[in-house]
């Protein structure tokens, strides 16, 4: 697996309830239990897509059936795959976004549906030099170039494997005209990232070491995820 998959799936519809009933039972239980405590119909159903993506991801590229994934957890909160299966994950999703990335070494994906920014959100989050850029763009322009910031950072702590115990302060990330640049004294700084355009009201960055990204996100509809996924049970 020399090449970094992205997977992007928009939620369109409500899935059949007998399919829905199967696509669950095929989650572990904690999952299940976790997606019928939600209170809210679309964050569930964004819970449990994003988990289908990520099984359909990792049983497609090591050719296995659902029922031999096993996953462990680092102490940090973050999924990995058990074994020595030289093969690494994450998933993300806003809105009706649901995204994956996949990749022979850590990786993280970030998807945020743009909205009006908070200026003291980002003085308190970013680093100073992240907020001097904010601020220096023009105010019409300024919520995307917020959430450009926000997935970036996202998908580095989450490939870092680190999570939110990285201070999202403690590194800068500029998106300059020669690249995308990372200041940080973070062991993980070995990495690269890639940004995508999968619809203009959302922003999506993927972050990875070694950097070898495809060209365009692979999209898969909703229906036809569902589908796929049920050949690996």
């Amino acid at each position: 697996m020399s090449m970094i998959q992205v997977y992007g799936v928009k939620l369109t519809q409500e899935p059949d309830p007998l399919l829905e009933h199967k696509l669950l039972e095929a989650l572990p239980i904690e999952k299940q239990e976790k997606i019928r405590r939600f209170f809210h119909r679309a964050d569930a159903l964004r819970c449990m897509t994003a988990d289908i993506l990520s099984r359909y991801m990792i049983c497609r590229t090591l050719a296995i059936k659902n029922s031999e994934i096993q996953l462990h957890v680092n102490p940090f909160g973050k999924p990995l795959l058990s074994g020595n299966t030289g093969c690494h994950f994450n998933q993300s999703h806003s809105g009706q976004w649901i995204v994956g990335a996949l990749s022979a070494s850590s990786c993280g994906i970030d998807v945020e549906e743009i909205r009006e920014p908070d200026m003291d959100v980002a003085e308190h989050c970013f680093a100073e030099q992240e907020f001097r850029d904010l601020q220096k763009v023009p105010a019409d322009r300024r919520a995307e170039y917020f959430f450009d910031l926000w997935t970036l950072k996202e998908s580095y702590v989450k490939a870092s494997g680190f999570g939110l115990s990285v201070p999202l302060d403690s590194f800068a990330i500029r998106k300059q005209p020669t690249g995308i640049s990372l200041n940080t004294e973070q062991e993980f700084r070995n990495c690269r990232f890639k940004q995508y355009s999968i619809d203009p009201a959302y922003k999506l960055s993927v972050c990875a070491e070694g950097g070898n990204f495809p060209e365009h996100v692979e999209l898969i509809g909703q229906e036809q995820l569902y589908i796929d996924f049920m050949n690996y049970l």
